[in-house]
């Protein structure tokens, strides 16, 4: 009898201590990725993003970010960011603690990077008078291809293109793209597909080539010399939120608005 029960009081403590281990490596882990006591997390205002719904942030983003605050231990505060280009800033300023963005030179100079999370389906928005059908008609000499400038898709199509002539825009709106295809002075746009159907209405008749070109890669974004646990605990974080489905449930949430939004590929 007193076996059974010194056994029992042994696999008690043995339990009590675990959790008492488990809930002192999650504290660390709070401290280490909000030293301020909340995740600040920095949200894209883009609308396959994050979208603002009677004063609160919706979409895959945010719900990422509340996650892996809840995963942490701490509380979330949600930091709109409008420009992408104002993600850098942001962490440069010590204003946010992560984000969830597309992997350019420029960004990884400014942050570093966990694993890719998302993946979002590029390709190119042609007038009504195009005879372009598929996207392997574009690189052509005299072909002239609107895009998005400091963009991921735009640092690919570098790599890419051999022939065709790109004209940046600014990133924010896609009136700049719709206008010079409209008055003649280009002949493509490239971008995501959630931002195509957005122009699309601009230009009567245009047509948004079927097919991705490149699947622009969303990762967990962190600050320059994180800590180690901090690294991991961002892997561990992306690798279960495409296991689990939740990535997927929380693009599913978005309906429409997250058209060409996809979990990446493990």
């Amino acid at each position: 009898m007193c076996r059974s029960i010194c056994a029992s009081l042994v696999l008690s403590f043995a339990v009590m201590m675990g959790a008492v281990a488990q809930a002192g490596a999650q504290a660390d882990i709070g401290r280490q990725i909000a030293p301020t006591g909340k995740l600040r997390v920095g949200v894209l205002m883009l609308s396959y993003f994050t979208v603002e719904d009677a004063g609160m942030l919706k979409g895959w983003s945010p719900d990422l970010g509340i996650e892996l605050a809840q995963r942490a231990g701490v509380p979330h505060e949600l930091v709109p960011i409008h420009n992408p280009a104002d993600m850098i800033e942001a962490f440069k300023a010590g204003k946010i603690d992560v984000t969830f963005i597309g992997i350019t030179k420029e960004r990884s100079a400014a942050f570093d990077f966990g694993p890719v999370l998302i993946g979002l389906r590029t390709t190119f928005l042609v007038p009504a008078s195009s005879t372009i059908e598929r996207i392997s008609e574009i690189d052509r000499a005299g072909v002239r291809i609107v895009v998005p400038a400091r963009s991921a898709q735009g640092e690919h199509l570098e790599k890419i293109i051999a022939n065709a002539t790109m004209l940046r825009v600014p990133v924010e709106t896609t009136k700049p793209a719709t206008d010079l295809i409209a008055t003649g002075q280009a002949d493509a746009f490239s971008h995501v597909v959630p931002m195509l159907a957005k122009a699309q209405p601009a230009l009567p008749g245009s047509r948004i080539l079927p097919g991705s070109y490149y699947d622009v890669p969303i990762a967990i974004g962190y600050p320059k010399g994180s800590p180690p646990v901090v690294v991991e605990f961002c892997k561990s974080f992306v690798t279960d939120m495409k296991a689990s489905g939740f990535a997927q449930k929380a693009i599913d949430r978005m309906g429409k608005l997250a058209d060409g939004v996809v979990v990446a590929m493990p």
